[in-house]
């Protein structure tokens, strides 16, 4: 018995030697899925039964103070470890503030309360300051995503010589995929594209579904560079119109390429892989990590050496960063008053930022072209349509003098779009009559009515005056409105002349949306075409301009709800 009891002893003694080895965790380069800010990484945490500390770099501006709010902790589902004190920066002011040296970052040690032992990943938040790391892993693993065979057995093919530009008005489609995405994480996910004519700072936010989709398109002059940013990560893109593309892209990856203190780590790792489009430069751009911008020409040099000695890269990329580069160094120089040669490249327009350089080429010495004389001329359009909403006649007619129909093709199609996003926000209030030419016949009709809402679902009722059921239905329907208005949903109600025109323009003051009155000929094609044998009757086009449901009579409001929130990606 004695004995028994001695080995108990000894085990347990084993056993509370085993925990303390276990508990104390030190991980350098912390690896994490996604961050909001760049205000602050962890290089180094180490946790022990008495705290967790976290070795940090804080960034900003020269001179400012480095403070950060009490409500800062670390988070693992419910729990919650709190910031207990901290090196260098100031809890909520309390002591006196350092400053952020002039290298703009500066060395913190954050303390926080202990985190138990079968803990392995940590969300960081700072309330007050609004900033959030997902994903911290508490171990020297990367994040696991799950990455479909068929992508991890994908060889990369180097880029051949890059085509000669040439403006090719079209539209481009990228289904996305976002790896290692889940509903807490807060997404912000910004596309901008290469446009000569219309202003892209700002971009467009895009709507990433439950699943981590995403679903884009977007009209282009010719083919060119695209950026995707999600959060504080940024995917350079090649696009090509009339292409459609998937890209399959690795959050965790892609995240910490972008951060400071792990660049290193992940700059030449796989962060995306592609199918369709131009597949193999794009897979290059989410590889090799060459930037498309440079600090300084001495950066720009010592990249272009780089990327020349680079034996894996393809010549078309090679081309493609070069010269984006040449144009970044001339841009940067000439708006800081350097006198800098003009860049001779054949793959010149392929450039993000050619139309700024282009701008002040001609306006310092160089003698503009032709077709940029008409570019500049399509710019001041653009700029017009932007502010009426709408083509002018004045534009109009300066249209009609251009040789290069492809600025004149690709301004109609915006204004469309422009004209279409109009309507939809007065449809959100009121009621908006759109017209659809007469001579649009057989299978172009669905796609003339529907081609301006994608991106969205469209719920497309088949309705007439004389119809009681179609009114009946209109009415139960007004608390769906309520429900689905904001899901990304347009409605488009269609009839046909046996609606007579006075009575259908005084009805469809209570109805909002978007109103269509048929000619006899598109109203019977639609019909025999989608199976609309009797009214009222429904279709639903998703997001993706595809059919998805087909209804003859009211189905019901919750069958209506439930189908236009899969329709619109919810």
């Amino acid at each position: 018995m004695k004995w028994a009891w001695i080995c108990c002893v000894f085990c347990l003694i084993c056993l509370h030697i085993q925990a303390g080895i276990y508990r104390k965790r030190d991980i350098d380069n912390p690896c994490f899925v996604t961050a909001n800010t760049s205000r602050i990484e962890f290089k180094r945490l180490v946790l022990t039964e008495e705290q967790t500390q976290a070795d940090a770099v804080f960034y900003g501006t020269p001179g400012e103070v480095a403070v950060i709010s009490s409500d800062t902790y670390l988070t693992s589902g419910t729990q919650k470890f709190m910031l207990r004190e901290s090196d260098c920066l100031s809890i909520d002011g309390q002591t006196e503030p350092e400053r952020i040296p002039e290298s703009g970052r500066m060395e913190v040690t954050l303390f926080f309360e202990p985190i138990p032992g079968d803990v392995q990943i940590v969300d960081f938040v700072s309330k007050q300051e609004g900033w959030k790391i997902w994903g911290i892993q508490l171990n020297e693993a990367e994040p696991y995503v799950y990455v479909p065979s068929f992508l991890e057995t994908q060889n990369l093919t180097p880029t051949s010589s890059l085509p000669e530009p040439r403006l090719q008005p079209g539209r481009t489609i990228i289904n996305g995929y976002i790896l290692g995405y889940s509903e807490e994480m807060e997404m912000e996910v910004v596309f901008r594209h290469a446009d000569w004519l219309f202003p892209n700072d700002w971009g467009r936010n895009v709507k990433v579904r439950q699943d981590g989709s995403f679903h884009i398109e977007a009209e282009l002059l010719m083919a060119g560079g695209a950026r995707l940013q999600i959060n504080r990560a940024q995917l350079d893109l090649f696009l090509v119109p009339g292409e459609e593309m998937t890209v399959y892209i690795h959050l965790p990856r892609l995240s910490m390429s972008a951060s400071r203190v792990l660049s290193h780590l992940y700059r030449d790792k796989q962060k995306a892989w592609f199918d369709g489009g131009e597949k193999n430069l794009n897979t290059e751009l989410a590889r090799w990590g060459y930037p498309l911008v440079a600090d300084s020409d001495k950066h720009m040099n010592k990249l272009l050496t780089s990327l020349h000695h680079h034996k894996e890269a393809g010549k078309g990329y090679k081309e493609y960063v070069e010269t984006n580069l040449l144009l970044d160094s001339y841009i940067r120089g000439t708006k800081q008053g350097e006198v800098k040669e003009e860049v001779v490249s054949p793959y010149a327009w392929y450039g993000y930022d050619y139309a700024d350089y282009a701008s002040l080429l001609y306006n310092n010495r160089q003698p503009q072209s032709e077709m940029w004389k008409e570019v500049v001329l399509a710019k001041s359009v653009c700029s017009n349509l932007i502010k009426n909403r709408k083509l002018e006649s004045s534009d109009k007619k300066v249209m009609k003098g251009f040789h290069q129909t492809e600025l004149c093709t690709y301004i109609n199609k915006k204004a469309e779009i422009i004209e279409s996003i109009t309507r939809q926000n007065k449809a959100e209030d009121g009621y908006v009559i759109a017209e659809l030419d007469s001579l649009v016949s057989g299978a172009d009709i669905l796609p003339s009515i529907i081609s301006s809402y994608r991106g969205k679902a469209v719920l497309i009722d088949f309705w007439a005056t004389w119809c009681g059921p179609c009114r009946r239905s209109m009415w139960a329907m007004r608390s769906l409105r309520k429900d689905v208005i904001s899901k990304d949903v347009v409605y488009v109600y269609v009839t046909g002349p046996s609606s007579p025109e006075d009575i259908w323009k005084t009805a469809i003051t209570e109805i909002k949306g978007v109103h269509y009155r048929l000619t006899q000929s598109q109203w019977d094609y639609l019909c025999r075409a989608y199976g609309i044998k009797g009214i009222p009757g429904y279709i639903i086009i998703s997001y993706d301009g595809k059919l998805q449901d087909r209804y003859v009579g009211f189905p019901g409001v919750d069958v209506l709800r439930k189908d236009l929130l899969r329709a619109s990606g919810q």
